[in-house]
This record gives structure tokens, C-alpha cells and sequence, in this order.
């Protein structure tokens, strides 16, 4: 009696590991992109809690010291977490921020700050990216 062997040939055994192969190959080659839309998501956040903190911070801020206020607070320094640094020397986000009184406001109760973010990839590298947003901010007589 003959025992009846099945295996699997050379041709198939080269098709399978060609085709997952082809899988990895696809697979390892978007992963920059989901890396690089990760990051910018990560940046995204980061800019959103600096900006919301500063607004309210600037926001409750008495109108009268306003402007003191913003030459001494500014520029600020963040990692690329958000949290602040005392320094620039390893900060990847740079925040300024330039106050305008407004056109509409005959009697001064009205300022528009502009507060801008600067974003470095690596804090050794020279391009930014800045983002900017306004503030309205009304004399709420304290």
C-alpha cells in the first residue's frame, strides 16, 4: 500500500512569497504618509491649545495693562508637546503677538491682537510655517 504525499511545488511556494512580498512592499510604502499625516495632526493640536490658552489669557488680561502686558509676555517658547520653555534654544513653535486698536472704536474699547504661531519641523531648521489667528478683545472696564 502506497502512502500518498501532498506537498506544495517550488512554483507555488515562489508565487506565495512573491504576492507577500507585493503586500509588504505596498504596506512599508504608505507609511510615510500615515507618519507625516500624524505629525501635522500632532502639530495641529498643539497650535489649537497654545492658541485657546493665549485667547483667554489675553482675554482676561485688564485692557489698560494690555499693552505691557504683551511686551513683556512675548515672544513665548514651545516644545513640540506644548509646553512652554524659558528659552529658544530647543523650542520647535515661536508665539508673537502684535495688538491694533480698532478702527471702529472711537473711544479705545475695542484691540485686535494677532497672535502668531512659528512652527519648525527640527529646531535646527531655518523654514517656518506660521499660523495666525485673531483675538478681538473688548473693554470690559476691569
Amino acid at each position: 500500500m502506497a502512502i500518498a504525499r501532498r506537498a506544495f511545488s517550488l512554483v507555488e511556494v515562489v508565487l506565495a512569497t512573491g504576492l507577500v512580498m507585493f503586500a509588504l512592499l505596498v504596506i512599508f510604502s504608505l507609511m510615510p504618509a500615515g507618519l507625516a499625516s500624524l505629525q501635522e495632526a500632532n502639530r495641529q493640536i498643539v497650535e489649537t491649545e497654545v492658541f485657546a490658552s493665549l485667547g483667554a489669557e489675553l482675554a482676561s488680561t485688564p485692557f489698560a495693562t494690555l499693552d505691557s502686558y504683551v511686551t513683556k509676555r512675548f515672544p513665548l517658547y514651545y516644545d513640540r508637546e506644548g509646553a512652554e520653555l524659558t528659552s529658544s534654544s530647543n523650542a520647535v513653535f515661536t508665539v508673537r503677538c502684535n495688538l491694533k486698536n480698532s478702527a471702529d472704536s472711537g473711544a479705545g474699547d475695542l484691540r485686535w491682537a494677532t497672535v502668531s504661531i512659528g512652527f519648525h519641523r527640527d529646531p535646527s531648521d531655518t523654514t517656518v510655517k506660521a499660523d495666525r489667528r485673531t483675538f478681538l478683545l473688548v473693554n470690559r472696564g476691569f
